[in-house]
């Protein structure tokens, strides 16, 4: 649980955004894609939030089985869909499937007001997020700023623009193999 919220720590509000699917337990992905798309009115809009690799964070055998309960219990149950409208969003997709045999979280939400959602991320029609150095940007539309620590993206949002960002983790060695887990739980789903 303690590596979530370092997790969470290290995006910002970008991350909460696609860790909500972790508010349990210790899980964690290899990429992570962010399609920001704007509506005319410049202040509602889509996320799509696409996880590739999602494992546990966990060694122990036990605990990945509880947190692949949790990512089964965020695609299927209501919970998952209530923290998120408490977050400003809602949910209108979300699936769990697997690709290049890694198992992949999507979600597209709908949003009313992108300032918000990102109270301080989010100011003079500038959204800025902080992407700490464990961490290395793929690709992005957004404007990179090297920091000493970390790298800050940035992006001027106007009317029906579309913003993207897809972070990979530096490190990422998972014990587990959610993948395999899947495959297992659709042949005899709950």
């Amino acid at each position: 649980m303690k590596r979530l919220f370092i997790i969470l720590q290290r995006y910002s509000a970008l991350l909460s955004l696609s860790f909500a699917l972790f508010f349990v337990g210790c899980l964690t992905c290899e990429t992570t894609e962010y399609i920001i798309t704007m509506n005319e009115d410049g202040k509602s809009g889509t996320i799509v939030t696409i996880m590739r690799n999602v494992q546990s964070g966990e060694s122990d055998q036990t605990k990945q089985q509880k947190d692949f309960e949790q990512a089964i219990q965020s695609w299927k149950g209501d919970d998952y869909l209530l923290q998120r409208l408490r977050e400003g969003m809602y949910v209108k997709d979300r699936n769990l499937t697997i690709e290049n045999n890694v198992l992949v979280w999507t979600e597209k939400a709908i949003f009313s007001d992108l300032g918000e959602i990102f109270k301080h991320e989010f100011k003079n029609d500038t959204l800025r997020f902080v992407v700490k150095g464990d961490q290395k940007i793929i690709s992005t539309n957004g404007v990179i700023q090297p920091a000493k620590d970390s790298t800050v993206v940035f992006w001027v949002l106007a009317p029906s623009k579309e913003i993207f960002l897809t972070t990979k983790e530096n490190n990422f060695t998972p014990a587990s193999d959610f993948a395999a887990m899947f495959r297992t739980y659709m042949k005899n789903p709950k």
